[in-house]
């Protein structure tokens, strides 16, 4: 079972990603800058990267041991596949899905929710995107020509921000616990707090905990 504390951590994930997302939009629309294109490109290709790792190992707030045990395996591998992998095996369901509300002409009836089916970061473009931060992070060979001009990774970071944002804006998590879902608000372009609620499977029908 998990707890409010849980709860909260998962919300401090969700808000360092937030406010990654934040530089990175600044970045690629040149709101700030190093002084330099490619190091403008490679501060925000890293918030990409570190945006990666905490999708995976957000859903793993409901277990320390588990999270504590992936940190470790995240500080020895490189490879975004073999960490995704890792990760399924604490939790097969650990990536989030991203749902819609609609809500009725009069909102204190309520609406109703459906999942995304297109326009979102999937779990195999995440694979390949932090592969992706890669080739940029690290020193090129002097011998060889960089693969993607200034230009064309900016438009690839700029579809990478997009995805992300319609990954996570509204999203459920399936936690270890199988019976056990949080329902997220990311409240993007506000000041509001990441929003968690707990969504518990009964027998009869849905108990909620915020």
């Amino acid at each position: 079972m998990s707890t409010k504390q849980d709860r909260v951590k998962y919300a401090n994930c969700m808000t360092f990603i937030r406010y990654r997302l934040e530089v990175i939009e600044r970045l690629i629309e040149k709101k700030v800058t190093t002084g330099y294109e490619i190091p403008d490109l490679e501060s925000a290709c890293l918030q990409f990267r570190k945006i990666f790792e905490l999708i995976a190992m957000a859903s793993l707030c409901a277990n320390r041991e588990r999270c504590e045990e992936v940190k470790g395996r995240f500080d020895k591998l490189w490879n975004a596949a073999e960490i995704i992998k890792f990760v399924e095996r604490l939790n097969p369901h650990f990536y989030p899905i991203p749902i819609n509300r609609q809500l009725n002409s009069d909102p204190a009836t309520g609406g109703t929710i459906s999942i995304l089916e297109s326009g979102f970061l999937t779990r195999d473009e995440l694979v390949e995107a932090h592969g992706r931060c890669g080739d940029l992070l690290h020193a090129d060979n002097p011998y060889r020509e960089m693969e993607l001009a200034a230009d064309e990774w900016r438009d690839r970071f700029i579809d990478w921000f997009q995805k992300t944002m319609s990954l996570l804006k509204l999203h459920t998590i399936q936690l270890i616990d199988e019976d056990v879902q949080w329902w997220v608000a990311m409240r993007f372009g506000t000041n509001q707090p990441v929003q968690v609620a707990e969504m518990m499977k009964t027998n009869k029908a849905l108990d909620t905990k915020t």
